[in-house]
């Protein structure tokens, strides 16, 4: 597979950036005392991972006028990942996290200090985002529950956005991340129910799969979404270190995990896959392609600790796409 870039449409991703802080050691919180800091959330990985893999790549974010806001914002634009559409609050803090590596298998676990923080408390700004999908600047739109359901104003703006998105004929992805920290199941099964209609593919975990729908089941998930007043093209069903699976009305495929040697760190690892999927798409790639594209930047991701540090970069991903891998020397 030819590493030769060819122009490629923009991307547009929206949602809450957030400073993580990680252990340098593992153990309860209760415990540790070392840290330290990056950036992550959903969207924003998604975003880093496409620019790294040469798509141009848009985020629409709020941050506060803080350190971790112009943190966030540095980290944006040395990824090559356009941040004019990310507003600053001098009202509110930028969101921050923590992670916690704990238990007999060192799970990770994350503890969310959010609910005040810029976007979950303002919302976001949605007018020039609008207008550069009317004006066709953007040729995807992604997005993921969690920006639904952060807060009000964030719910209202993501509704507009997406149905903007739909009406202007760009392609909307919709990864579903499921947080019940934020909101019970009952709430995201009837918040899903409502964003259906906008979206052109869904992609969801397969544990998400089964709380929703109790089945993990590509084709009968597709079943239950179009039940639920989905129209678009397709689902893909991720399954972790059981690989992926995809279904349209018309197919059914199914890609393995690409082998890793250490698995450092999950986090991170869904929206990798959503970036190398996308990528593919606007690539032109067979669809069987994209999950192979998507798996291959997932096992990259679970190779740190940082919940993008590791995505690769679209040289090495062509280098294992065409079977030659890394070169070493």
């Amino acid at each position: 597979m030819s590493n030769v870039m060819q122009p490629l449409g923009r991307v547009l991703t929206f949602g809450e950036p957030m400073v993580v802080c990680v252990p340098k050691e593992a153990g309860k919180l209760t415990e540790v005392r070392d840290f330290r800091t990056d950036c992550a959330g959903a969207e924003m990985n998604t975003a880093i991972g496409l620019a790294r893999l040469q798509v141009p790549t848009s985020y629409l974010a709020r941050v506060g006028d803080d350190p971790f806001g112009e943190l966030i914002r540095r980290q944006l634009r040395a990824e090559g990942v356009d941040d004019t559409l990310v507003d600053v609050s001098a009202e509110r803090p930028t969101g921050v996290y923590f992670k916690q590596w704990h238990g007999l298998k060192k799970q990770t676990q994350v503890f969310y200090y959010r609910a005040l923080s810029a976007m979950a408390g303002e919302g976001f700004a949605i007018d020039r985002a609008i207008s550069r999908l009317q004006e066709a600047a953007f040729a995807w739109v992604h997005a993921t529950g969690i920006t639904w359901m952060i807060g009000s104003d964030a719910k209202q703006s993501s509704f507009e956005l997406v149905k903007s998105a739909k009406l202007a004929g760009v392609p909307v992805s919709f990864d579903v991340n499921i947080r019940l920290k934020l909101a019970p199941i009952e709430e995201w099964r009837a918040f899903v129910r409502q964003v259906l209609p906008h979206v052109t593919w869904v992609f969801m975990g397969d544990g998400e799969a089964e709380q929703l729908y109790g089945t993990c089941d590509a084709g009968e998930v597709l079943t239950r979404l179009c039940e639920n007043g989905f129209s678009g093209t397709g689902v893909v069903v991720k399954c972790g270190d059981k690989g992926a699976d995809l279904a349209t009305t018309a197919k059914r495929l199914h890609v393995d995990p690409w082998p890793v040697e250490t698995v450092v760190d999950t986090v991170g690892a869904g929206d990798g896959f959503n970036a190398g999927f996308i990528a593919g798409m606007l690539r032109g790639f067979p669809l069987d392609q994209c999950l192979r594209l998507g798996s291959l930047v997932g096992a990259y991701a679970v190779t740190g600790s940082g919940d993008f540090s590791q995505y690769p970069t679209w040289t090495e991903v062509a280098a294992h796409l065409d079977g030659k891998g890394v070169v070493e020397r």
